[in-house]
């Protein structure tokens, strides 16, 4: 993912919500001049070499996941800006496979189950 965001420029913002420490780190690399990268999922340690962050002026930064009231506006933000979630949909009658992949690190993104049509 790094790679893909070094070729377009690089990130001015990510938010890494997944708790994965190892997924997080491999991000930081794909951060643009002055790009941060904001944690709002218990993670762990985060692993990144300090030269490019202080070169190209990027930072990782914390931050509380906030209130019901925070994710509303958030949601609000989303819809009014176009915002669309990266997920992988299963229907609830395949969720043994969806949590499988989703443990084996092969799920892409986000598993979300669906149920109805």
């Amino acid at each position: 993912m790094a790679e893909e965001l070094k070729k377009i420029g690089g990130a001015k913002v990510i938010l890494a919500t997944a708790p994965d420490p190892k997924a997080i780190s491999s991000l930081v690399g794909g951060l643009a001049p002055n790009g941060k990268l904001i944690v709002i999922a218990p993670a762990g340690e985060i692993l990144s070499n300090t030269v490019p962050l202080i070169v190209l002026r990027q930072s990782i930064q914390g931050w509380p996941s906030g209130t019901g009231m925070d994710s509303q506006d958030t949601l609000k933000f989303s819809v009014l800006s176009g915002v669309r979630p990266m997920i992988e949909k299963f229907p609830l009658s395949r969720v043994a496979e969806a949590y499988d992949k989703m443990l084996s690190g092969k799920v892409r993104f986000r598993a979300v189950l669906t149920m109805g049509s």
